[in-house]
């Protein structure tokens, strides 16, 4: 038989009784995405779509972009250890050096004060 050059099977009929099943396997590594609806009125629709056009961005990666930057600004503070802690205060400490008065208690002042507010209610 000579090479045709053509496919196999090209300009032959479809044999509709062979089965193909294909097994697709995707790596773990892949991300699953999942969307995310939001409804905008015409007014703010433009407005995110100009603001996208200006960054040279698409109006889903705009959006996205905006809302994780919004995500991460309010996201929960990490826990300081202890040292960090100690620190924080001795530069508390320097700072407030300069107004410090010998003889003097801020915190006796601000107990006193709050004992005061308390008896009067």
């Amino acid at each position: 038989m000579r090479d045709s050059g053509r496919p196999r099977g090209a300009g032959a009929p479809l044999d509709v009784t062979t089965k193909c099943i294909h097994t697709v396997y995707m790596p773990s590594s892949t991300p699953v995405r999942k969307p995310l609806g939001v409804r905008a009125t015409p007014e703010e629709h433009e407005r995110i779509t100009a603001a996208a056009r200006r960054e040279r961005r698409s109006v889903n990666s705009f959006v996205l972009g905006a809302a994780l930057q919004a995500a991460e600004a309010n996201a929960a503070p990490r826990r300081r250890t202890p040292e960090e802690i100690l620190a924080a205060i001795r530069q508390a400490q320097e700072l407030m050096r300069p107004y410090r008065q010998p003889g003097r208690s801020f915190v006796d002042e601000l107990l006193a004060e709050r004992r005061t507010e308390a008896a009067r209610e």
